[in-house]
């Protein structure tokens, strides 16, 4: 019996001012955070539904299958699979113990899918760079563990799947670099305008008819001052251009994933991650998490691919977004037909000359930043 069968079988019967100046981030003083900020508990019922779980986990049980095959490993086989205020999100297990067997209820394993909901106002961060091209593989030739991620867009008020909305994500490599914007302190030579060619890590793809869009990327790097995350940002409304990029729409939701701590630990052991010589930052220290986890789980749920880490791993994670809102975005720069040109007034730009110092950095960036308040 094949994987997709399993799944079927099985679900049958059972029903910131970001800102990483050198490479400490600091988030903006918003006046006031979003009014609601609540999870998705209310939609536990709907979530639970046999339908809505079948298509959840039919479509990534689908990526999960493609995984495997890529590894040559028969669908069929078993392998060990890992699952769920911030203290409390940063102790969860997120790695499931269970293993994939014929017949099993694989619905215990997707219908988990976590709810990035409504997280307080963060800015997209100081590295975002619009206009990246709508692709699913982001790797390029970047080096490190693989990742499939899949993430799931709801309505947060009505718990219904959110179709044609297109998510674009970010992050950094194995050793901590963006790719893609120039000047910004240790991310290569401020005076290298070669780094606006770089694309690696960045993308976005559309959700299908379940809410889901899914990244071929890698598993990111640390840097010192953050908690390791990917940057995503959702739209709505967007138009996808005949130069594959898209144009139009409004940011519904801003937010960053994170990883288990001991997930990262075990990444760190991996080459090229082991020659990454920046401090690790715990997620409990990172200000960012901590907003984000306090009523909520920003973390992905995530299973290995074959027998051990190295072989790839496929994460999952719900975004509960607010439909109606239009948070402001404000690039750092921008992939055009041409190439990457810095936005004059986005964040990095922003920095004066003559100096990194933390303290005159993150002023700067806050002075010339657009807030994503709605």
């Amino acid at each position: 019996m094949g994987l997709k069968a399993v799944f079927s079988g099985a679900l049958l019967a059972a029903s910131s001012v970001v800102a990483h100046p050198g490479h400490h981030e600091k988030v903006y003083a918003h006046a006031a955070l979003p009014l609601e900020r609540k999870s998705l508990d209310h939609c536990s019922e709907h979530f639970s539904q046999p339908e809505f779980v079948e298509r959840t986990v039919e479509i990534h049980g689908r990526e999960f299958a493609r995984l495997r095959r890529e590894l040559g490993l028969e669908v069929e086989e078993s392998p060990k699979l890992s699952p769920r205020d911030y203290i409390s999100v940063s102790k969860i297990n997120h790695k499931s113990n269970k293993v994939v067997t014929t017949g099993m209820d694989l619905a215990t394993l997707f219908s988990d899918a976590g709810a990035c909901m409504l997280m307080p106002a963060v800015d997209q961060g100081p590295l975002y760079v619009k206009g990246e091209q709508v692709r699913k593989n982001i790797t390029e030739n970047e080096l490190g563990i693989k990742m499939t991620l899949a993430i799931q867009v709801v309505d947060y008020k009505t718990c219904k799947t959110v179709p044609n909305a297109y998510v674009d994500i970010w992050s950094s490599n194995s050793t901590g670099i963006y790719t893609g914007v120039q000047g910004y302190p240790g991310m290569g030579d401020p005076n290298d305008a070669s780094i606006l060619k770089g694309t690696a890590l960045r993308g976005l793809q559309p959700t299908d008819d379940h809410g889901v869009a899914a990244f071929d990327s890698l598993l990111p790097g640390h840097y010192d001052g953050r908690a390791s995350h990917i940057h995503a940002i959702v739209y709505l409304g967007a138009t996808k251009q005949p130069n594959n990029t898209v144009t139009g729409g409004k940011a519904s939701h801003i937010g960053q994933l994170y990883f288990d701590q001991t997930l990262i630990a075990e990444i760190d052991k991996n080459t090229p991650y082991s020659k990454n010589k920046n401090k690790i930052m715990q997620n409990t220290a990172d200000f960012l998490f901590m907003q984000g986890a306090n009523g909520d789980d920003p973390i992905v749920r995530y299973a290995l691919v074959g027998k051990t880490l190295s072989e790839g791993v496929f994460a999952w994670i719900r975004f509960g977004v607010n439909t109606a809102a239009n948070k402001a975005v404000n690039p750092a720069a921008f992939m055009t037909d041409k190439g990457g040109v810095m936005n004059p007034t986005g964040p990095v730009s922003q920095i004066p000359k003559g100096g990194w110092g933390f303290g005159r950095l993150a002023r700067a960036i806050k002075g010339g930043r657009n807030s994503d308040e709605e």
